[in-house]
């Protein structure tokens, strides 16, 4: 992926913003980033297709009831709604329904489709401290960065064996008003974050973290055959 893609543009001021933060405190580094070469290797699904499914039941996501208005046979772009900030949520399964309608028809597979449904839950969880006015505990803040990062850094390496795969953050994060409270949200919970004397590094395996997120969503634990 060339940096002028959105999706590197994002992934790397993510990361500058972290950098200067933790330039800004050179005495008490803030998050220190372990990267690994990326290769065929290292790089595996963190889903495999029947985990998938349970997660597709779970937030009743199908695409033969895709959310209407939807013309499924047209599967052109121009049948797709404006993107505007107006929550549109028809089948009540908690995915905003212009998001849901881009994973079933932009995705093939069951697990890239876990996957977007995954990580909107972790993005949904990420605005809602937008305007929070409780405390923000800082477990809490790390684990919402961590989870910001490793989704990204996920897509990203799965992209260098899959160049078809696009990932969704910029159909969830699609006007300027979504992403703007992305953006501060963020900066907000790095604030936090700035505050702990705690170095925050992170797993050579980025998308072990969804692998996570779907065992906290199905309430179970994968095992290994």
């Amino acid at each position: 992926m060339h940096l002028s893609s959105p999706l590197a543009l994002l992934f790397y001021g993510a990361t500058s913003l972290i950098a200067e933060l933790a330039f800004a405190t050179p005495m008490k580094p803030i998050i220190k980033l372990t990267p690994h070469p990326i290769t065929q290797h290292t790089i595996e699904l963190p889903l495999n297709e029947y985990h998938s499914l349970e997660i597709l039941a779970l937030k009743k996501v199908s695409s033969s009831q895709v959310p209407r208005p939807y013309d499924m046979p047209q599967n052109t772009q121009s049948s797709l709604p404006i993107d505007t900030d107006t929550v549109i949520d028809i089948n009540h399964n908690n995915i905003r329904d212009d998001y849901e309608r881009l994973l079933l028809t932009q995705y093939q597979r069951p697990e890239y489709v876990a996957m977007g449904v995954l990580a909107a839950a972790h993005w949904d969880r990420l605005i809602a401290t937008h305007n929070q006015k409780e405390r923000i505990l800082l477990i809490t803040a790390i684990t919402l960065i961590t989870n910001n990062i490793a989704i990204n850094q996920c897509y990203y390496s799965l992209q260098q064996i899959d160049n078809t795969l696009v990932s969704p953050i910029l159909n969830y994060f699609n006007t300027e008003r979504r992403i703007t409270i992305k953006d501060q949200a963020e900066e907000k919970l790095l604030n936090i974050i700035a505050t702990s004397p705690f170095n925050i590094t992170f797993e050579p395996q980025p998308c072990q973290r969804f692998t996570l997120l779907a065992e906290s969503m199905l309430q179970t634990t994968f095992t290994s055959l």
